[in-house]
């Protein structure tokens, strides 16, 4: 059996294997590998108001770090090396907390962005705030025309410099009257370029226009260094080229359109995005409801929304980017060498590797084949984000802890999209046994007290203390058991007073 492993789906292939060769099943569990503390914190805080969000609230933190890193660090692959920026979609059933977590960041990254804008270039003198190509904002465009995303240009525009008086005056000026001035669109620049409602880009669409503009997707999601990610738009009118040096990150959300599947295999856009897809359950959609309606008219004092962590999380991510700093001026300039993979961290990845493959071959041709044109881009995920994991604890190398840490990260991606899959084309792989879900719940319930009694009938515990235990004994959050909780909820009796309560049916054989 693989080393380490953790419990997930992706991970289990030793045990699909000896699931064919008998009908029962062992599995070696061990604890998860904990993510830096920066991390924790941010998905904590903001998992408190996208409530069950807590995958795509620790990925935000992720997205931001890589962003403000990018002109600093590099993972080396031979010759090559990858930046690490990550572009993030997020596709999961509407009005279940994608916009609410959107309102949360916005001003965090805000915030984030001028401290970093206005960062000095040496400690004994203070530069003028960043600007161009090299600022960094949050763009959140309403509009995917090519104007919209890219920019235009005005030929013979009045210039602004030439109407001031000392321009006219001076003859040390030489000003043009006119000038030629390209005015970019939000895809232009350094930041977050952020879409909560992704559905409208038109990328899920069959049209040559639309094809065009998941060509501008595909662009900029290539590599900063070569001139791959520059996109390029003849401006027929004018007869020059405009030329937009798109550095950012993505943040994109949306409800799952139709015939999402066919879309995924079919455009080469989505591979590039760390793509995580969601369906969320009846269960947990009533949940989110309840805990929702349970909070109308409670008062939490202090500030709104976000405004209580916008300098906190700034502030912890402005002392990482300055940290990075140090480390680039220790290392000549050297992104590459910023932080450097151990031995431990290159045997850890191709074990990782293997797993997957292995995974992979327990589908039907069909899954395989599109999982196959993922693969490559999760070793990237996970090289990429255990390299940040790295930085975030302040390791000068990349272990295989942090190896550890990106796959759990990526882990969540790859299932999200193998679920997919299976459900969407009918094809489902040999799975975990529905018993050994059940085998989960009944192990956490045996495990939680008090047992109390209600209406007289004993036996009976606390359905969120039982939550609790599950967590623990799982190494998951709280959305993990309202996944599997409908399939096995026929074993279990529930009442309501002032909780919910939870036994145990006994089964009628016994």
């Amino acid at each position: 059996m693989a080393e380490d492993l953790d419990v997930d789906e992706w991970d289990m292939y030793d045990a699909l294997a000896k699931m064919n060769e008998e009908n029962s099943l062992t599995v070696v569990r061990s604890k998860k590998t904990e993510l830096p503390k920066d991390a924790l914190r941010w998905r904590d805080v903001v998992g408190e108001f996208s409530l069950y969000n807590e995958y795509p609230a620790v990925m935000s933190y992720y997205v931001t770090l890589g962003q403000m890193l990018k002109d600093m660090v590099r993972i080396p692959i031979g010759r090559l090396s990858l930046d690490p920026r990550i572009h993030y979609c997020w596709i999961q059933t509407a009005r279940s907390g994608k916009t609410t977590m959107f309102d949360f960041l916005s001003p965090v990254w805000k915030r984030t962005f001028t401290l970093i804008n206005n960062h000095p270039t040496t400690t004994d003198e203070p530069s003028l705030p960043l600007t161009g190509v090299k600022e960094f904002t949050l763009n959140n465009p309403d509009s995917f025309t090519d104007q919209a995303l890219l920019g235009t240009m005005k030929i013979n525009t009045p210039n602004p410099d030439y109407s001031r008086a000392d321009a006219r005056n001076d003859e040390d000026y030489d000003i043009p009257e006119l000038i030629d001035m390209t005015i970019y669109g939000s895809l232009y620049g350094s930041g977050i370029i952020a879409f909560d409602e992704f559905e409208h880009s038109g990328i899920f669409k069959e049209s040559q226009h639309k094809q065009e503009t998941v060509m501008l997707f595909q662009k900029f999601m290539n590599r900063l260094d070569s001139d791959s990610h520059l996109i390029r738009k003849r401006l027929t009118e004018w007869g020059r080229d405009l030329v937009v040096d798109s550095q950012r990150s993505l943040w994109a959300t949306t409800l799952p359109p139709e015939g999402l599947e066919k879309v995924i295999l079919t455009k080469g856009v989505f591979q590039r995005m760390w793509l995580y897809v969601r369906e969320v359950p009846e269960s947990l959609k009533q949940k989110m409801e309840e805990d929702y309606i349970d909070m109308i008219g409670e008062i939490i004092e202090g500030e709104d929304g976000a405004a209580p962590y916008q300098e906190e999380f700034a502030e912890m991510l402005y002392n990482t980017y300055r940290w990075v700093e140090q480390r680039l001026e220790e290392e000549d300039g050297d992104p590459r060498k910023v932080v450097k993979f151990s031995d431990d961290a290159q045997k850890r990845l191709k074990t990782v590797w293997k797993g997957m493959r292995k995974y992979m071959n327990n589908f039907d041709d069909n899954i395989y084949e599109a999982l196959n044109t993922f693969l490559m881009n999760m070793i990237n995920n996970i090289c990429i984000a255990a390299g940040l994991c790295a930085i975030a604890e302040r390791s000068k190398v990349i272990t295989a802890k942090h190896i550890n840490q990106g796959r759990q990260l990526t882990d969540e991606s790859f299932d999200s999209i193998t679920s997919w899959f299976t459900d969407k084309l009918k094809k489902r792989p040999k799975r975990l046994a529905d018993k050994n879900n059940e085998k989960m719940y009944i192990a956490a319930y045996n495990s939680t007290s008090p047992k109390v009694k209600v209406n007289g009938i004993a036996g009976w515990v606390d359905k969120r203390l039982m939550i609790e235990t599950f967590r623990k004994q799982e190494q998951c959050g709280r959305n993990k058991f309202y996944r599997h909780w409908q399939s096995v909820s026929h074993l279990f009796e529930e009442v309501r007073t002032s909780k919910t309560f939870v036994k145990l049916k006994v089964k009628e054989d016994e």
